[in-house]
């Protein structure tokens, strides 16, 4: 038997562990845990022993009210007897270092999440498809998935893999027509936020610089960066990037009306370069973060289509909720 173990904070050893598992990613790291907290959310480290008492699993949870800040409905649900008025929230998870107890430390988070009457929203790492499966039956499982770019290969063939009319030529025509891209400072941060603002104000997405700047200061120490380009030293276009594990995620794109209505190609630029940079880094992968792998909607089609064509493989893994 083993046994679970939860804590409010993180022994010395939780980030080396993560560093040991090629499935340990940013999202359950010290640091995220702090970045949630100044959100209001809780973090929650669990921690699965072995009758010896050595770590064989792990996962950082988010915790959260589900009504929190939502006026009328927090007062109606969040005193309902029987409302799971808390959500529980992971990405890339658990993180399982010995295979052989891989079946218990799922049945064990199962309960454990069962017993704290909570809705769960998590995701397995799309390295370890069909893991979520030896969670309990009373979960929903569904298939989700994204495009990974193998970064051992070379560039060239990397270049070979992109498709040849919306990849290699938009490129080829965001730098003959001058855009630049380097890697970001925190004195470019400001002209990313602005370039994100643009870009989410069509959404009605709210966001602060303050959060923007917390999330970059926060994760930087274990593998946050971005990319910004320019037009005429004019910033036209940016990405923020974590590369925890060497493990590459995309963490919203900046997007000027001014770069496509001028066919600028910005972001097919950016992603070229960031590509240059893994490689030259010796990262593992680039996770293109999120396609469905069934569209159902003419927005679903068009973002599978442009992840598509960077060449990656289209690697499938589930969603688990309740």
């Amino acid at each position: 038997m083993i046994e679970i173990q939860i804590h409010k904070e993180a022994d010395n050893s939780w980030n080396e562990r993560l560093l040991n598992s090629k499935t340990g990613s940013i999202y359950h790291t010290v640091e995220y845990a702090n970045f949630i907290i100044h959100k209001g959310w809780t973090p929650k480290f669990v921690t699965f022993l072995d009758n010896t008492g050595k770590i064989i699993g792990q996962i950082l949870l988010s915790t959260y009210s589900r009504f929190e800040n939502r006026g009328i409905i927090k007062k109606i649900f969040g005193y309902v007897p029987g409302t799971k008025n808390q959500m529980y929230r992971w990405v890339f998870g658990p993180i399982v270092f010995d295979s052989k107890y891989g079946d218990q430390i799922y049945k064990k988070l199962s309960e454990y999440l069962l017993s704290q009457n909570c809705r769960i929203y998590g995701t397995e790492h799309p390295l370890e498809f069909n893991v979520m499966s030896r969670f309990h039956s009373k979960f929903s499982l569904t298939n989700w998935g994204t495009f990974l770019i193998d970064l051992s290969k070379s560039k060239d063939e990397l270049w070979k893999n992109l498709d040849k009319h919306s990849a290699k030529k938009n490129i080829e025509r965001s730098q003959n027509r001058g855009v630049q891209v380097n890697e970001m400072t925190f004195q470019d941060l400001k002209e990313y936020f602005d370039l994100l603002k643009e870009t989410k104000s069509k959404v009605n997405w709210d966001i602060n610089f303050d959060e923007v700047s917390l999330l970059w200061n926060t994760l930087k120490p274990v593998g946050f960066t971005g990319f910004i380009a320019k037009f005429e030293n004019m910033p036209v276009g940016g990405l923020l990037v974590s590369h925890f594990n060497n493990y590459i995620n995309e963490w919203g794109v900046g997007r000027t009306e001014f770069d496509y209505t001028n066919k600028l190609y910005s972001q097919d630029l950016i992603k070229w370069k960031i590509i240059e940079w893994g490689i030259t880094n010796k990262f593992h992968y680039y996770d293109l973060t999120g396609v469905n792998p069934t569209p159902q909607s003419q927005k679903e089609t068009g973002i599978f289509r442009y992840k598509r064509k960077w060449g990656g493989d289209l690697i499938k893994y589930q969603i688990c909720k309740y």
